[in-house]
């Protein structure tokens, strides 16, 4: 058993919490996380595109990869896929599902830390989920993703954000005596507008599952200008970001994560998600989601990132 708080122990919460989420986690029905899944899916189809060489398949990472989805997205466009996650529960399911598809994929348990993977060899890399918000040593990871992108190789990158509406309902859900089930006091919603305010902090994160069983996940958040500075030590350069529930999100989040969602809520999300896939990625709502979608690319120097 890993001391509470280490990092070793913030790893083994976060393999106990998704490997619990197995059996529901591809059944996710609320309205926040399918348009997040679309909206990663739409990016990643569009900047991941390359000349099929059924032959001589470029080779994509997974980081993070769950129950498969994007790795199999990845394999579908003709790439070989090396999908990594610490739930082995989760990438049982993904073998299953990649195996029935006939997709050119491998499932590995991995901490996201430490790549199983050699230098220079990857061609894109998917870190979505946000897994990087989950990673204890976040600069380490990547660094180590870009350790194993060829130069030029590209990186899809999902994060938490820091500066999002969540922050205004926080605090009107603890002066409302928690009316919208945030679980958060006056004093931690207010804690999170101090400054430094160019830097995330680390929260504590109450994940409602389908089965209306509620757990806690350590999760650090980004804010834009602290994630492009990461990415440049990383020796990665941002080339595009969005901002994903950055209006939509004018509906508290804990309402969109609802499972049975009535057809008024459908229809007003649905009207909100149109307007800012317009939008969500001009400056500065690219900068304000409760995630942050970026797209990267490694530059030829050496790496400047962490290393221990």
């Amino acid at each position: 058993m890993k001391a509470e708080g280490s990092e070793e122990g913030q790893v083994e919460d976060v393999q106990r919490i998704f490997n619990e989420m197995a059996d529901e986690y591809d059944h996710l029905r609320d309205l926040w996380y399918r348009y997040t899944f679309g909206m990663i899916d739409g990016v990643l189809v569009r900047k991941f595109r390359h000349v099929f060489r059924p032959h001589n398949k470029p080779l994509a990472l997974d980081v993070g990869c769950g129950t498969g989805i994007q790795s199999i997205r990845l394999a579908s466009m003709g790439y070989k896929v090396i999908g990594l996650d610490v739930a082995e529960d989760l990438l049982r399911v993904a073998h299953k599902r990649s195996k029935k598809q006939y997709h050119d994929s491998e499932f590995l348990v991995a901490d996201a830390q430490s790549l199983p993977i050699s230098d220079s060899t990857v061609e894109c890399a998917n870190c979505c989920g946000p897994t990087l918000s989950f990673v204890p040593d976040w600069r380490r990871s990547l660094s180590e993703i870009s350790r194993c992108l060829k130069p030029g190789g590209q990186l899809l990158l999902e994060v938490e954000g820091k500066w999002n509406l969540d922050l205004f309902w926080e605090i009107v859900n603890a002066v409302g005596f928690n009316f919208l089930g945030y679980n958060t006091s006056l004093s931690a919603a207010l804690s999170h507008l101090v400054p430094p305010w160019d830097v995330g902090h680390l929260i504590r994160y109450s994940f409602k599952l389908e089965s209306g069983e509620s757990v806690e996940m350590p999760l650090k958040l980004f804010s834009a200008t602290e994630l492009r500075r990461e990415l440049q030590n990383a020796n990665l350069v941002e080339d595009k970001r969005w901002g994903l529930h950055v209006v939509t999100n004018l509906v508290p989040s804990t309402i969109l994560h609802g499972s049975n969602p009535s057809r008024l809520l459908r229809l007003t999300f649905g009207a909100l998600a149109a307007v800012e896939t317009r939008v969500n990625d001009l400056w500065p709502l690219n900068a304000l989601g409760c995630s942050l979608l970026v797209l990267a690319h490694k530059t030829s120097g050496q790496r400047t990132g962490p290393t221990t």
